[in-house]
């Protein structure tokens, strides 16, 4: 994770070395300004988790936590180490703002706190937990920030997928179930569930070995044109009128 993190600072530029008109734009106006996209009411609720002291059973069907060997685990500490950071919910949220997107599919709700940024601007959103305790947990969340455009889909993600039945998102947001395998076959998947200019965002691409090769995979994809590179996420877009290219930029 270090040696990467240090190679991704070393590769990444600036607007000045962007020459894709649209990559230039999301730059300038999403990724720059993505600290507008502040949410109190959202960072409250993360500090009531971060000082939750109850312990839940996890069901994890992925590649588990590098943390804990238990399935037991503290609010607390899953607040910590699962739920998606201040900055990145905010880079969420821009990206719904600035391209008007209104419907939004999330693998992994967690907590809800990523949920939630993708829910804050009454964006339609779709979210695949698999954990019982957790999903409990999450709607507890929404309903204290009085979310009512999220609908919450609990199990192991394969047969979730069969509720999704033929629906197209403007937005993906994939964190669920780390391993090599599992990516690749969410991204494939959800090729179906996307439309030319659907953001598919995939965290923690630097997690593990495992997850940069599927990040590797997916922006060799022939059904991408558009992928972009950040510290800890990855986007892509299919794009089909634009040159193949990927962007590594500075965030």
């Amino acid at each position: 994770m270090f040696k990467s993190g240090l190679k991704y600072k070393m590769k990444a530029v600036n607007a000045h070395s962007i020459h894709s008109p649209f990559v230039f734009e999301f730059y300038n106006e999403v990724l720059k300004k993505s600290k507008k996209g502040a949410q109190p009411q959202i960072e409250e609720r993360r500090k009531q988790l971060l000082a939750d002291q109850s312990v839940i059973e996890i069901t994890d069907f992925g590649a588990g936590s590098k943390i804990h060997s238990s399935n037991k685990r503290k609010i607390s500490e899953l607040t910590k180490y699962a739920a998606v950071s201040k900055k990145y919910g905010q880079l969420l949220r821009r990206i719904i703002d600035f391209y008007e997107l209104n419907n939004s599919l999330e693998l992994g709700t967690s907590l809800g706190i990523g949920t939630a940024y993708i829910a804050a601007l009454n964006s339609e959103v779709t979210t695949l937990e698999g954990c019982r305790d957790v999903t409990k947990k999450a709607r507890e969340s929404f309903e204290l920030l009085g979310l009512k455009n999220i609908k919450v889909i609990e199990g192991e993600f394969d047969k979730s997928f069969k509720e999704l039945n033929d629906r197209i998102f403007d937005l993906i947001y994939i964190d669920g179930n780390h391993t090599e395998e599992a990516t690749i076959n969410y991204f494939n998947k959800f090729l179906k569930h996307a439309h030319n200019d659907t953001f598919l965002i995939f965290d923690d691409i630097r997690w593990s070995e495992g997850m940069e090769r599927a990040w590797t995979t997916i922006i060799e994809s022939q059904e991408i044109n558009v992928s972009i590179e950040l510290l800890r996420m990855g986007i892509v877009l299919k794009r089909q009128e634009q040159t193949k290219q990927h962007f590594i930029l500075k965030f």
